[in-house]
């Protein structure tokens, strides 16, 4: 799963000038927790809730909304916003994504195109929601094993899917013969014992199915 099918591509955004209050503002109305920030077009940072929250705890206990809304309105976002964010292209996968969120202790990631566009964000929320899903398809899905070349990959995939399996990965293990590989194929088929048939009719070396 690439980070493009789950990333949200309908940006808000904040330029670095503006007003805390504004990107405040943003937030609530919009109920998100994070808003990219451009200067001239180029992403330059990231503003969270975090940031916000930080910004407006030193401010007197006693201060009203009104008042902490009015200290906020004479900062600039560049102020508090997090310089450089870490970003992914939208190719990557949702696992690296997840590990840069998990060894970084953030909780997003800007998208940008091989041009340095900002095209996206993706959140741990998003993260989440993807595995979820992918734990839901696995739970209806089984595991074929086949010995096979390299080259004969898109012929098994072609045979796969013209007898109603739908693949949702692969995973490729080295066989004791250098020129083949094992390659296991989690796959959601309507009848896995007779796949596994038509691919030994084809002369395929099918391993034991569970």
């Amino acid at each position: 799963m690439s980070v493009a099918k789950w990333m949200s591509t309908k940006l808000i955004t904040i330029q670095k000038d503006d007003p805390v209050s504004l990107a405040y503002e943003l937030l609530l109305a919009n109920d998100i927790r994070h808003l990219p920030v451009l200067s001239r077009g180029k992403l330059v940072g990231i503003l969270t809730d975090r940031d916000l929250h930080e910004a407006i705890v030193p401010c007197d206990s006693s201060t009203d909304r009104r008042g902490i809304y009015n200290t906020l309105k004479d900062i600039s976002v560049e102020r508090i916003m997090t310089p450089n964010p870490i970003s992914v292209h939208p190719d990557a996968s949702i696992e690296q994504a997840a590990q840069i969120l998990f060894e970084r202790k953030i909780d997003c990631l800007t998208v940008k195109d091989t041009k340095g566009k900002l095209v996206g964000i993706i959140t741990s929320t998003d993260i989440l929601r993807a595995f979820i899903e992918l734990m839901q398809v696995l739970r209806g899905s089984q595991r074929i094993d086949i010995r096979m070349n390299t080259a004969d990959y898109d012929k098994v995939r072609a045979i796969i899917q013209n007898n109603g399996g739908k693949i949702i990965s692969i995973g490729i293990t080295p066989g004791e013969d250098l020129s083949q590989n094992v390659y296991s194929f989690r796959i959601a088929a309507p009848d896995l014992q007779a796949l596994g048939a038509r691919l030994k009719e084809r002369g395929y070396a099918v391993l034991p199915i569970d």
